[in-house]
């Protein structure tokens, strides 16, 4: 584990702690500490995903929150742009990756417990900072962030 990645686990989990869902926590960390360009504007699209889509307990929440920084880093404006065949190999290979793991990309698997319990702040806090480590590895591996 590089100290990138370190660093960047404790400032997702700080942004949890601060009051971000999980989805926000890795978009708020990334942008502002890796210096992924996400605008406020953008950054509101994180917030309904949190709780596995609005406490619907489906994808993880922080699982989006990664795929939204991956595809800032390599998605696309228009379609002439670039094909979606360079695109979807490295989220696709980072969904696979997240859920061997974590051993699933479902919050009701990944996060047994009542919302806003003790259990379920502490899990998700715990969570996230993985999860925010595993991020910046994937990135720093695939050569996207140049920190």
């Amino acid at each position: 584990m590089s100290e990138f990645s370190e660093k960047m686990g404790i400032e997702v989990g700080n942004a949890f702690k601060s009051g971000y869902n999980c989805s926000e926590a890795i978009v708020e960390a990334f942008r502002k500490y890796a210096g992924v360009n996400i605008d406020d504007n953008a950054f509101r699209l994180a917030s309904g995903f949190g709780g596995g889509i609005g406490h619907a307990r489906n994808i993880c929440g922080a699982l989006v929150g990664c795929t939204m920084v991956i595809s800032t880093l390599i998605g696309r404006n228009t379609p002439e742009e670039k094909p979606l065949k360079e695109i979807y190999p490295v989220t696709k290979e980072f969904h696979d990756r997240f859920e061997k793991e974590f051993g699933s990309t479902m919050c009701k698997d990944l996060m047994p417990y009542e919302f806003n319990t003790r259990d379920h702040l502490k899990n998700c806090l715990k969570l996230t900072n993985r999860i925010g480590k595993f991020l910046a590895e994937f990135l720093e591996e695939k050569g996207l962030l140049t920190v």
